[in-house]
């Protein structure tokens, strides 16, 4: 069942300890960075001490702490300009924040001969997510925040900053920047063919 895990039937590695991959537990153990290990004793300090008791926010925050982080940066799409603001009022209680909006440069899309959403709009500023990290790391951030960045976008940023990232927030404009509505309603997995074939 390797790498074929939406599929499976039981997940009987979560409920009975089965492990289908045959990868040795000493392997794996051996496999993680101290700092990986680091980041995965906080992870499971975070689950285990505030689950389902925290938002995501907090929990980012609790993360964060927990880690020893003093710097953290933000980076968001336009689009979220209003949330990003109470977003870093939030994460200034704790830390010392930086943040990058997408269009910093307010290079025009024509220069770098992209597609516009408007070809009638005179400037187009493309988004900058390569200058999103580099802008971030050159302030010492510790961890990078993800909110709305394009598909694609959020790729290149998450390749080009120097610490980890995490996605607070994830952008669909067609359904409220919540994804997984697509698979929560009947009527969307209807039209993405992915419905049950026993359901209305």
């Amino acid at each position: 069942m390797k790498c074929h895990c939406a599929e499976c039937p039981t997940h009987a590695c979560y409920t009975k300890g089965v492990n289908c991959t045959g990868v040795p537990e000493a392997e794996v153990r051996d496999s993680y960075t101290a700092e990986e290990k680091k980041i995965m004793q906080a992870a499971a300090y975070v689950e285990a001490t505030y689950y389902n008791k925290l938002t995501r926010l907090e929990e980012t925050a609790e993360f964060a702490k927990k880690m020893g982080y003093k710097k953290i940066g933000m980076t968001f799409c336009i689009g979220l300009q209003e949330e990003a603001k109470y977003i870093s009022r939030y994460f200034s209680q704790f830390f010392e924040v930086y943040s990058v909006c997408c269009k910093n440069c307010s290079f025009a899309k024509t220069e770098f001969d992209l597609k516009q959403v408007d070809p009638d709009k005179e400037h187009e500023a493309m988004c900058n997510p390569k200058y999103q990290a580099k802008f971030l790391n050159e302030k010492g951030v510790e961890f990078f925040i993800s909110i709305g960045l394009c598909v694609g976008h959020d790729s290149i940023f998450n390749a080009n900053c120097n610490g980890p990232v995490t996605v607070l927030a994830v952008k669909d404009r067609v359904l409220a920047h919540n994804p997984l509505g697509a698979v929560y309603s009947r009527y969307w997995q209807k039209k993405l063919k992915i419905n049950d074939p026993d359901k209305v």
